[in-house]
């Protein structure tokens, strides 16, 4: 039986078709891969803040109580990433494809060979998009569609290996598929999140969703969207600690995606 890099917390109330994946939140680098890393301690620490979706899986945990399934992975992107793609992703470009080799500064990361690459392919990448392929699966079968709710953060300054640099940012990104998407719940999502009093962006600074690549631009019973949350609205973001924004962020997301979702939901 394979080892899953990832936590599924299933709900315990009544089950819904709502998936809520949280990719990059861990901070887990294991022993056995340390060596790899070309940075000294308080550098890799460093590179961990400035990465990480600091407490994203906390900030979406009440969709629990909408009896949606949480999938978090357990170990930080800069092992591997699963919002990338196996092979010809552009982030390659600055060496943060599935395996990061890079900084977000550009600097050297880590010393990584052809066979340590396809051995986190293996063992970690694939794996995990199999269990996210189980759960899509069975929502499928239970009610006939699955809802990925693609959970992140994103820093109120611009890393420089980012394509999006304006230095105008959003209180909240959402990022949407056209296939994957329906344009009303983005909308909703759009409404719901100004009447708030939030600044919200569709698709900037970061565009798309995940979905497993045996439903992409396959099957539209599978749909999708990305939450991207400022992380200046809920954290200090040069140590990742939460602040006092962090139990408002909260609620106000649990009424801004809550309702809009369970609105979408009831298209089925």
């Amino acid at each position: 039986m394979p080892i899953y890099p990832c936590t599924v917390v299933v709900p315990n109330v009544r089950p819904s078709p709502v998936i809520v994946h949280v990719p990059h939140a861990a901070t887990g680098i294991p022993e056995g891969l340390r060596h790899r890393f070309l940075l000294d301690d308080a550098e890799l620490q460093r590179e961990i803040v400035r990465v990480t979706d600091w407490r994203v899986d906390h900030l979406f945990a009440w969709a629990l109580d909408y009896g949606a399934t949480l999938m978090v992975n357990t170990h930080s992107r800069l092992v591997f990433d699963p919002e990338r793609f196996r092979e010809n992703d552009p982030a390659e470009d600055v060496g943060q494809g599935v395996v990061y080799t890079r900084t977000t500064d550009g600097r050297p990361l880590a010393h990584v060979t052809p066979e340590d690459r396809a051995a986190r392919i293996e063992n970690l990448y694939d794996p995990y998009h199999e269990m996210l392929t189980v759960l899509v699966e069975r929502e499928l079968e239970r009610f006939g569609m699955a809802f990925i709710l693609d959970c992140h953060s994103f820093p109120t300054v611009p890393v420089p290996t980012e394509t999006a640099t304006s230095s105008v940012r959003p209180d909240l990104c959402i990022g949407t598929d056209a296939f994957h998407t329906p344009p009303r719940l983005a909308e909703a999502l759009e409404q719901a999140a100004e009447a708030e009093g939030l600044v919200v962006h569709r698709d900037s600074p970061f565009a798309g969703t995940l979905v497993p690549m045996e439903y992409y631009h396959k099957d539209r019973r599978v749909r999708s969207v990305m939450i991207e949350v400022r992380r200046g609205l809920y954290c200090d973001e040069e140590t990742g600690e939460r602040t006092e924004g962090f139990g408002q962020m909260r609620a106000t997301l649990e009424r801004v995606v809550g309702w809009a979702v369970g609105a979408a939901v009831q298209e089925r």
